[in-house]
């Protein structure tokens, strides 16, 4: 059995893995400001972070329609 430390250092597949999610959610943990400093962070750091923004993901998309929005409403 592999053995690990929430303290190690991760990169984003493994952090991915360790969250049982897709690379794809860690990406968008950081565009809504989870920080990766090197695209490298601890199973603790995104635990926490989770635990602090549990809506993280709804504001993420709420903001990306309202961009969407502006985009095509814009006069040619």
């Amino acid at each position: 059995m592999l053995k690990y430390n929430d303290t190690q250092m991760l990169s984003v597949k493994e952090l991915a893995w360790r969250l049982n999610r897709h690379p794809n959610y860690v990406y968008r943990m950081k565009k809504a400001g989870f920080p990766m400093p090197g695209y490298r962070a601890t199973l603790e750091d995104a635990l926490k972070w989770l635990e602090e923004n549990p809506g993280w993901s709804r504001k993420l998309d709420r903001a990306k329609m309202k961009v969407a929005r502006t985009v095509s409403h814009q006069p040619n």
